[in-house]
């Protein structure tokens, strides 16, 4: 029977404007123990003001994903 199969144990977190849905930036390379502070209010106002916008997005979308393959 196949299985999925995690390609790298390893997260990514995409933050994108949830209005255009306009990827803004992705953090590689994090473990299911560090990706939880990256959801804190005051690092996404910082993270996303370091994207250099003029106008910044009104809301923002922070989602983890992983990538598994059928085996």
């Amino acid at each position: 029977m196949a299985k999925y199969l995690k390609k790298n144990p390893r997260l990514a977190v995409k933050f994108f404007d949830g209005d255009t849905k306009e990827q803004l930036f992705e953090i590689n390379d994090r473990n299911w123990m560090n990706v939880g502070e990256l959801f804190a209010d005051h690092y996404v106002t910082e993270l996303v003001k370091q994207t250099g916008k003029k106008i910044l997005p009104q809301n923002v979308v922070v989602i983890v994903s992983g990538e598994y393959d059928l085996n």
